[in-house]
């Protein structure tokens, strides 16, 4: 239920910050504008909530998801947040507009159902990876962000994997670690605006 934060541009343990308008929920997905950051689901619910970056405090009520799954994967523009997958092996996606409040909207959907992707995005377009439903999956797919429909193939990362992290400038979308059957330490890059297969970034230190 807690919320903990830190500054970015020093070294330190993180501090508390609040928390979820909830109970517990295990891996909620996440979405933010520069000033707003939304916890999307989790735990068999469908709650959205939010904070402010620039003021310490509990998370308040945004609305709802079109559906109730944990393990979704998140990214956003400034303007929006998109949140797709789930368990369950879900193909939904949908979106909020952060500014505001209220329920999200359906946006379209995964070429196929499935969970534990990585997610990153420029301020034009969303791009997931990898993922599990039944098995590992290579697959990157991406969407453009203003507007709404299912996503389309982009390429594929180095190896089928599942739980892990994506990263992303404004410009370059990475993937890092995850599970292939056994945890990978290898870290993909993709330039976010055109597609294409992986390229090699390197590896994490673990």
């Amino acid at each position: 239920i807690s919320i903990e934060y830190f500054a970015i541009n020093t070294t330190g343990t993180s501090t508390d910050f609040g928390d979820l308008s909830t109970g517990s929920r295990g891996e909620p997905a996440m979405a933010s504008s520069s000033i707003r950051l939304c916890f999307g689901g989790g735990s068999s619910s469908n709650i959205i909530d939010y904070i402010h970056f620039a003021s310490k405090g509990n998370a308040a009520d945004f609305g709802d998801r079109t559906n109730s799954v944990a393990y979704a994967a998140g990214l956003s523009s400034d303007t929006r947040g998109i949140y797709g997958g789930g368990a369950g092996s879900v193909d939904v996606i949908d979106y909020i507009t952060i500014a505001s409040v209220g329920d999200a909207s359906d946006f379209g959907d995964l070429s196929a159902g499935r969970n534990y992707m990585g997610a990153c995005s420029s301020t034009t377009r969303g791009v997931f990876g990898g993922g599990y439903a039944g098995g590992n999956i290579n697959i990157i797919e991406y969407i453009t962000i203003g507007s709404t429909g299912d996503a389309t193939d982009f390429g594929d990362l180095s190896a089928a994997r599942r739980t892990l992290g994506g990263g992303s400038s404004s410009v370059r979308g990475l993937f890092g670690g995850g599970t292939t059957g056994s945890t990978t330490n290898a870290i993909d890059y993709i330039t976010i605006a055109s597609t294409g297969d992986y390229t090699d970034f390197g590896d994490l230190t673990v």
